[in-house]
């Protein structure tokens, strides 16, 4: 197993037990490490030198991208990004970086996986509710609704509080 091209086929930053599940030997990794074509993150994960900034350091930091910068990265329409990237972390994480992003500290809509790095749209929405004035978070809204990546149906069901529930509502009645 070429441990570098696996990791680069899932996304360039992986947390090494995944590595290790699929089959890699922690010398192969370790090998991989000294050779320069993988790096180590953090001790539980590893990266390949060309991986997104964003993601290393949302490894390294063990927090989630999520809200306007996890739109952006969707290909939604946000009307500002600002300049730090916006991060999800735990209700009660004492080490999430609030001086190098906007961190986020809420119960995700949908359960986080230990290993992602990058929030699903419906936690995306949600932090963007709670977050952006109403009208650029009805702008991301409506993008990702146009562009199928989640439907008013499905939204619907969620636990939506009140603000995010406003920005579903306000699509009108005929909107699908």
């Amino acid at each position: 197993m070429d441990v570098a091209a696996w990791v680069r086929q899932h996304g360039g930053v992986v947390r090494v037990s995944r590595v290790v599940d699929a089959g890699a030997s922690r010398s192969a990794i370790a090998a991989a490490i000294a050779r320069g074509s993988l790096m180590r993150v953090t001790r539980g994960w590893v990266a390949v030198p060309a991986a997104d900034d964003l993601l290393v350091g949302a490894a390294r930091r063990a927090v989630v991208i999520t809200c306007v910068t996890q739109a952006a990265r969707l290909g939604l329409w946000v009307l500002d990004r600002g300049e730090l990237p916006h991060v999800a972390a735990p209700p009660h994480a004492g080490r999430a970086p609030t001086t190098e992003a906007v961190v986020h500290r809420r119960r995700p809509l949908v359960p986080r996986h230990p290993d992602a790095l990058v929030d699903v749209v419906e936690n995306v929405l949600l932090t963007v509710a709670n977050c952006q004035p109403h009208e650029a978070a009805l702008t991301v809204w409506e993008s990702a609704l146009r562009q199928g990546l989640v439907s008013s149906v499905a939204l619907k069901r969620l636990a939506l509080p009140p603000r995010a529930r406003r920005l579903l509502d306000a699509r009108g009645p005929g909107a699908s």
